[in-house]
């Protein structure tokens, strides 16, 4: 059983529900998504059930005992380490960071350039773990590149660029997993 499919399935199926309830209780002008000149909010529910219906369909696959249950899990140590220092700065850079947000008035800095900020910060960290061949984490691989499309989008004047590429983004991931299992590039830093 494969449990980051069968978790991402759910999020997906749950995300579709709370958008059909969304759609069937408030005025079809609260909720927006928008193509071409027309609103139709209702494409969001289809494409995020069609995705929870696949994952949670091929979570299955592959049958009884994964892989890494088979192959025990090796810990390097001085990767760890290596990978805790990252994280550590990573961390310190992001609560450095949120101090400015504060300090700095937003008339200042334009919009969207936080995100941009947080974002390069989330890809730095895997980009480091890469170059001294740590597994990259896919998840905050994912959350930096949405956040800095989403700040760009921001800075340019896309406001409602952050709904659309989040399901771009998820569904480049899923046609793209095989691959990036293959390259073995995401897992547990431990397993480096």
């Amino acid at each position: 059983m494969n449990r980051s499919q069968l978790i991402w399935g759910i999020v997906c199926l749950a995300a579709a529900a709370l958008l059909a309830v969304l759609n069937l209780a408030l005025p079809p002008e609260n909720l927006m998504f928008m193509m071409g000149d027309i609103n139709m909010p209702w494409v969001p529910v289809i494409v995020l059930g069609i995705v929870g219906i696949v994952l949670l369909a091929t979570a299955r696959k592959g049958g009884g005992e994964s892989i890494a249950a088979a192959q025990p899990v090796v810990v390097n140590p001085e990767k760890a380490a290596l990978n805790k220092r990252l994280e550590t700065i990573a961390w310190a850079l992001f609560l450095i960071m949120l101090g400015g947000l504060a300090l700095v008035s937003k008339e200042i800095v334009p919009k969207g350039v936080w995100s941009i900020g947080v974002g390069c910060i989330m890809l730095g960290l895997n980009v480091a773990r890469y170059f001294n061949k740590i597994k990259m984490s896919g998840f905050t691989t994912f959350l930096g590149i949405l956040s800095v499309l989403g700040g760009i989008g921001e800075v340019v004047g896309l406001t409602k660029l952050g709904d659309a590429m989040f399901l771009i983004l998820l569904g480049l991931y899923l046609i793209g997993k095989p691959w990036f299992e293959k390259q073995k590039l995401f897992g547990k830093a431990e397993e480096s």
